[in-house]
């Protein structure tokens, strides 16, 4: 009978409070487990349909229900692409000698609103790896000594700096340019949450003369 003494004061407590602690005196919860928690085996299910919601601990430590969307819009990875296209092509902004900067007025793909098509600029949502595409034709480069597209970095309040580019002067026989209209350019970045990514196009001569221009890019985070 002795034996059952602290069994029955330990249950009547848990009547009373509610509340269990495993290596804690004073939970906070109905079950307050100060440790490791391990699960050997646990239902399977067959796909994400038999799912509806997962378990999450918050930063008090607390475990919560959160549902299977909201976790995995949270989780989403950066997808960006947009063009832009005629007199919209150019932002009158000049970012470094020769570079103007390129305005994108529409947007393909930008599920989480990345991409400002306002101030033309992609901000990072989160640090990571990205990789970034821009490619612009140019159907007048008879008119244009050089041409080129550019990638741009803005780390805070600094100044755009070009990660990428390729640009070259036209080369034309008989007063006929053979040399390819596109140009073309890619980087794989790491990126900190709050830095920009700009696109510019080079030209020595004035913005205005790129109304048959065709732009287009992309932004993806692989990591």
């Amino acid at each position: 009978m002795k034996k059952l003494k602290p069994a029955i004061l330990f249950l009547i407590g848990m009547i009373c409070n509610a509340q269990v602690g495993i290596n804690t005196v004073e939970p906070t919860a109905t079950l307050d487990i100060n440790g490791d928690l391990r699960v050997r085996n646990v239902q399977a299910c067959a796909d994400l349909a038999c799912v509806n919601a997962v378990l999450v601990k918050d930063n008090d430590g607390y475990v919560r229900s959160i549902p299977k969307d909201q976790l995995a819009v949270s989780n989403n990875v950066s997808y960006v692409s947009g063009t832009g296209s005629g007199t919209a092509l150019l932002a009158n902004v000049l970012l470094i000698t020769n570079w103007w900067k390129i305005r994108f007025d529409k947007e393909i793909i930008d599920d989480n609103n990345d991409f400002d098509t306002v101030t033309n600029t992609f901000t990072t949502p989160k640090t990571g790896i990205y990789h970034v595409y821009v490619q612009s034709k140019c159907s007048a480069l008879v008119t244009l000594q050089e041409f080129g597209v550019g990638i741009f970095v803005q780390k805070g309040v600094a100044a755009p700096s070009l990660a990428a580019e390729e640009s070259f002067v036209n080369a034309s026989v008989a007063g006929i340019s053979v040399s390819p209209p596109t140009r073309s350019t890619e980087i794989l970045l790491s990126l900190d949450s709050g830095d920009k990514i700009i696109f510019g196009v080079k030209s020595i001569i004035s913005a205005n003369l790129f109304s048959e221009t065709l732009s287009f890019f992309t932004i993806h985070q692989v990591k």
